[in-house]
């Protein structure tokens, strides 16, 4: 097979390597049984990738060329850790009451619409190569770069003419990238696409199953993924290639893991340790998320709060600390907080209300009415919380942009924002579930 479909072919089965790897790995932080299948396909294309991205500056450490021999070396001791450290099946599964049988037709439907909004944004990914501005500027150059140096080149956080390249944001994104291309043997930038679609179906896939479990219906986990799965704000032409969509899919595990570390779920405070890794990895603001979770935790935690914090922070500050010794401290480029007022911040808020069209108000009602209608829900209350931290900092930001809040506002509010949806996604279906103490039962996906 040649041309453009041999490079997907290419790109597919080294996705699968990577899938298959992290699916294994994730029986060290999801115990078994089918109440937990949909998650973990979620989070195996997670860890798997985050292994991917690890295997690249692990390599250049120990001075190998990152490939097959390093990736399978990765797999393996993936493997053993997940074997030694094995999560154990609870005690006694929680059965949840019967639920009266959804229609079937209305069952197909949703699923359809499921599958309808993961068919549209496979082709609005693979239509043509990548081509978003920071792609192009930030993620695609370096991990370009990074591939075709064969290492990660001082040139990146010395020369000031790449300064458009952002050396301060983080490595995850382009070390996955350039992963990826050591094991496909060449860079592409149009199959490699492919990436994007199954970060989408892994999140679809952790937050339906994240909803099942805790005790949501099939119609209602399944109109959220499908509501999900059609949000086009996120899951859009230009925000692949860029790290929103990574992003996102790393929020809703880091919410979740944490919601079920606060019920002492066995496994949970692993998975807060390895979604707080990702996201960390993957954007500057990582680091932020990961800090209101702890405080979250410090909050309402009781006395697992201890645990849940040094799950979470110890892992984020370790990944930012790796960067730091590979970049050294730069600035941040955009921002000045000498350049924050009372003033700056009224304008960031009035530039960010005149953005919101009148579909989106509509949304917003929506979501509003859904949750005032919806059962009160610790669970949601505490995604919630972090959801609205995260989009108060992204209205906060501008003010302190040296461009100025406008600019900030109009180039990266509505992309960034988008990018807490299947996070806020899971919240307000988090109320439509069943009683507290119901779990899905494990015979019944």
């Amino acid at each position: 097979m040649t041309g453009l479909l041999g490079s997907f072919a290419r790109i597919g089965a080294v996705l699968a390597a990577v899938g298959i790897v992290g699916a294994v790995a994730a029986s060290g932080v999801l115990p078994p049984g089918r109440a937990f299948r949909a998650e973990r396909i979620g989070w195996g294309w997670a860890i798997g990738a985050g292994l991917t991205a690890a295997m690249v500056p692990t390599a250049f450490l120990v001075r190998v060329s990152p490939g097959w021999i390093a990736f399978l070396v990765f797999a393996v001791l993936g493997a053993a850790a997940a074997r030694v450290f094995r999560v154990h099946a609870p005690a006694a599964a929680q059965t949840a009451p019967r639920e009266p049988r959804a229609a079937v037709g209305l069952l197909a439907l949703l699923a359809a619409l499921v599958g309808l909004g993961a068919l549209l944004y496979l082709l609005r990914a693979l239509t043509e190569p990548m081509w978003a501005n920071d792609f192009v500027a930030i993620w695609g150059f370096k991990g370009k770069t990074i591939y075709g140096s064969g290492e990660l080149p001082r040139r990146l956080y010395e020369d000031p003419a790449l300064g458009f390249s952002h050396p301060e944001y983080p490595l995850g994104l382009p070390f996955l990238f350039a992963g990826v291309s050591f094991l496909a043997g060449r860079w592409d930038d149009h199959a490699m696409a492919l990436l994007f679609p199954v970060f989408q179906a892994a999140t679809l896939l952790a937050l339906f199953g994240w909803l099942r479990r805790k005790g949501a219906a099939r119609a209602v986990a399944l109109l959220t993924a499908a509501t999900l799965s059609c949000f086009e704000p996120l899951y859009s032409a230009f925000l692949t290639g860029m790290a929103e969509v990574p992003l996102s899919l790393g929020l809703l595990l880091f919410g979740t893991a944490l919601v079920d570390a606060l019920d002492g779920e066995r496994g949970a405070l692993r998975r807060v340790a390895v979604a707080s890794a990702w996201i960390t990895a993957t954007k500057n603001e990582g680091l932020f998320f990961a800090a209101v979770g702890v405080g979250l935790a410090l909050l309402v935690g009781g006395g697992r709060r201890w645990k849940i914090a040094f799950a979470a922070l110890p892992t984020a500050l370790a990944i930012r600390a790796f960067h730091l010794v590979w970049s050294g401290r730069l600035p941040l480029r955009d921002f000045d907080v000498r350049s924050f007022s009372p003033g700056r911040l009224a304008q960031a808020f009035g530039a960010a209300a005149a953005r919101v069209t009148p579909a989106a108000w509509a949304g917003l009602v929506l979501i509003a009415l859904l949750v005032a209608l919806g059962r009160p829900s610790a669970e949601s209350r505490r995604l919630l919380g972090l959801a609205v931290c995260g989009l108060a900092a992204y209205l906060i930001l501008p003010a302190f942009a040296v461009r100025g809040p406008e600019w900030l506002v109009a180039t990266t509010l509505p992309r960034t924002a988008a990018g807490l949806a299947p996070l806020a996604a899971a919240a307000v279906a988090a109320r439509f579930t069943a009683s507290p103490s119901a779990a899905v039962d494990p015979a019944d996906p």
